[in-house]
């Protein structure tokens, strides 16, 4: 048989392979950075200036073939609560630690708040479901921890089918990965051992000296990205022959800043200004890993993959904010106005643009709609179906209004159209992060800016003592108080 024919035959059994795939639901794939804010990316740079600090080509790529959205955000401006909101649907004040749950063994509050996943759903209607990287939200052991070597939570309790996950990343214990509930052991020698911030690399990237913790002998942050991407890309070789659902979270670009000297044959580490920048060059790297395996697989164009991230970036020697005020953890737009891109080819027009304001847990109510199950608003709240919106079809479920919160006051803001309004504690209250119920008492939560964000993007023109406006503002308050005290869902008709 010669070379060419065969490659035909190699088509025909790649095509009789995934068959049943392209017969059923498309895939869906979630990547959600974290840590990166608009001005990380190449393509965003470039709307500010001609030549960019440094290139993202794979992400420029989906930009191009896709659809990206100009207001879009995450659930929260830090990760953890944002990690809660992007499995439920719902934004993280409806949870019981409403600004986040950080250590591995805390409720997260998932089932006892009677919240469902997006695993799942997905599971329910017919999907395989994996989820990869940080989880970062809490009941990866649901009891006590008396063996790090195994959880008893995590993303397989939560419905996902298959799990490669880091339980709280690479910033805290354990520093090791799970594959299915079992450690994970990265060298044939590895034990559990308690690890110095030497080993962690907080030491040399916050100065952070006693940042360590109980981790794998052989942990090394650098080769965190590496591993996950190769996981990820096996279990897409793996599974191509039935619709599945991936969530991949990768490290990147959290501190600490420990790129790997090279991945995918790309030389990484040193390559950009700074070590911050290698971090989004990695990110970069892995995004294009997982379209190539998706592309290998014969799937690519039967998957709706989605980029985004869980707050905003860090501006470190990059801008990542692109401009806009404030940067991660902030409630100014830089805290969490993010990237996200959507590519589906033949379904999305390539190069499309969207003004519909968004919310990055929307994936939520999308899974469902691609899983053909229906959405009870009593379990999910906040998220939007955003299909018709991908496709140019008619909306007819959106937004009423966008949340905000921050940690930093405490903060809130609430968005009506182009307009938001920023509220802040008016006192101080110690234990607002387990009982925010305290900040809906009268008084407490005082309006400090308001901002067009139409005409004023970057919140450089607060209108908030413009007598004009507070009946404006008057009304929004009263909306964002009462939208918390009903618990009302935030999305519809």
């Amino acid at each position: 048989m010669n070379a060419h024919l065969k490659s035909i035959a190699a088509s025909l059994l790649l095509l009789a392979g995934i068959a049943p795939q392209l017969g059923a639901k498309p895939n869906l794939v979630v990547l959600m950075a974290d840590d990166i804010g608009l001005g990380d990316i190449s393509f965003f740079q470039r709307q500010r200036s001609e030549t960019p600090v440094l290139e993202t080509p794979n992400i420029d790529k989906l930009i191009s073939q896709g659809m990206r959205f100009t207001d879009a955000h995450s659930p929260a401006s830090l990760c953890a609560p944002t990690r809660f909101s992007m499995l439920t649907g719902n934004y993280s004040y409806r949870n019981h630690n409403s600004f986040g749950v950080w250590t591995p063994e805390a409720e997260s509050g998932i089932e006892p708040g009677g919240f469902t996943t997006s695993a799942r759903i997905a599971k329910a209607g017919g999907y395989q479901t994996a989820f990869f990287g940080k989880w970062g939200l809490g009941s990866s052991w649901l009891s006590k921890i008396e063996n790090w070597e195994k959880e008893d939570g995590g993303a397989l309790h939560f419905g996902f089918d298959y799990a490669c996950e880091l339980p709280e990343g690479i910033q805290n214990k354990p520093y090791a990965f799970y594959e299915n509930q079992v450690w994970m052991k990265l060298g044939p020698d590895s034990v559990m051992k308690e690890l110095d911030a030497d080993q962690t690399c907080y030491a040399t990237s916050k100065k952070l000296n006693d940042r360590g913790g109980m981790g794998d002998s052989n942990w090394d942050p650098s080769k965190a990205g590496p591993v996950l991407a190769k996981k990820g890309m096996e279990y897409i070789k793996k599974h191509a022959g039935n619709p599945f659902f991936m969530y991949y979270c990768s490290q990147a670009v959290h501190i600490p800043h420990e790129p790997p000297v090279e991945l995918d044959g790309i030389k990484i580490a040193g390559t950009t200004p700074g070590k911050h920048s290698d971090m989004v060059k990695e990110l970069d790297v892995q995004t294009g890993m997982l379209v190539r395996a998706l592309k290998k697989a014969g799937v690519y164009d039967h998957t709706l993959f989605i980029f985004t991230s869980d707050n905003g970036g860090l501006s470190m020697d990059l801008d990542s904010s692109n401009g806009l005020s404030g940067k991660k953890g902030s409630i100014m737009e830089g805290g969490h106005r993010v990237p996200f891109v959507a590519v589906w080819p033949g379904k999305i027009k390539p190069g499309s643009v969207s003004d519909e304001p968004i919310i990055g847990h929307d994936v939520v109510a999308t899974i469902a709609a691609l899983a053909g199950q229906p959405i009870d608003r009593n379990m999910v709240k906040d998220s939007m179906n955003l299909l018709p919106v991908l496709q140019g079809h008619d909306v007819k479920e959106r937004h009423s209004n966008l949340m905000h919160q921050s940690a930093g006051g405490p903060s809130w803001a609430i968005r009506d159209g182009d307009w938001k309004l920023i509220m802040k504690a008016s006192t101080t209250i110690k234990d607002f992060k387990f009982k925010p119920e305290k900040l809906l008492q009268p008084g407490i939560m005082e309006p400090i800016g308001l901002y067009n964000l139409k005409t004023d993007l970057y919140e450089k023109n607060n209108l908030l003592k413009n007598p004009e406006y507070k009946p404006r503002v008057d009304a929004m308050l009263n909306r964002c108080i009462e939208l918390r005290k009903t618990k009302a869902p935030t999305v519809g008709e």
